[in-house]
């Protein structure tokens, strides 16, 4: 039975993937390069449910945990309410150098503001409200920037963290998962038990792309 459903489910997303378009224009460009090479950014259903999202609440100020090529700061970029901004932060220069010339290249820096650095010593520092916040960086740093995710989101807004699932592994028991991902296991297991009993959020988890929860910030 697990073997089939394991099948339907690939099925299933094959499809999905292959009826969902890419996106329009020079950001579908950069999708389509992103996964080809390979890089770390957002799946087609991600990308499709953010979409969603982000057209319910037309956010002003988004912070997103991890830019990788940029494609997600530019594709947020475009819900984003009139004098709005994305915030990003990211460490690695190779992303960075290339995230820059996208933005650029996209017409976007007038609305997409960087932070090069550590994201975990970043965020400490930060001040504001944000409407959206998209935790895409370090898997294994979500629940240490968890309490400083909150702090900065506004009540009402939207916590997302992507990619929560470990490709299924976190629904598989310790020992059953590979020794280098334990750590991370274990650190996953602990970030959405953390999003799931904390009374400030409502929280949904979906087994959209790699896993992604989406929580609401009531207080």
């Amino acid at each position: 039975m697990n073997a089939n459903m394991n099948v339907a489910n690939e099925k299933l997303r094959e499809y999905i993937n292959s009826v969902l378009p890419f996106r329009a224009g020079e950001l579908g460009e950069l999708q389509r390069y992103g996964y080809q090479e390979g890089y770390p950014i957002i799946t087609k259903e991600s990308a499709a449910l953010m979409a969603v999202l982000l057209s319910l609440v037309r956010p002003k100020e988004i912070l997103e945990l991890g830019t990788a090529i940029g494609f997600s700061a530019c594709f947020m970029a475009d819900y984003l309410r009139e004098g709005g901004k994305v915030t990003t932060i990211d460490r690695y220069p190779l992303m960075i150098e290339q995230a820059k010339e996208n933005i650029k290249k996209l017409g976007k820096t007038d609305r997409i503001r960087m932070i090069e650095g550590d994201i975990n010593e970043v965020v400490s520092q930060l001040k504001g409200e944000f409407d959206v916040i998209f935790m895409d960086g370090g898997k294994g740093q979500y629940i240490k920037i968890l309490p400083d995710c909150l702090r900065l989101l506004r009540a009402g807004g939207l916590l997302i963290a992507d990619d929560i699932l470990l490709e299924g592994e976190l629904g598989k028991e310790r020992l059953e998962v590979k020794r280098r991902d334990r750590t991370t296991w274990t650190r996953l297991r602990d970030f959405t038990e953390a999003l799931c009993n904390d009374e400030r959020l409502e929280t949904s988890i979906l087994t959209v792309g790699g896993g992604m929860a989406v929580c609401r910030k009531l207080r």
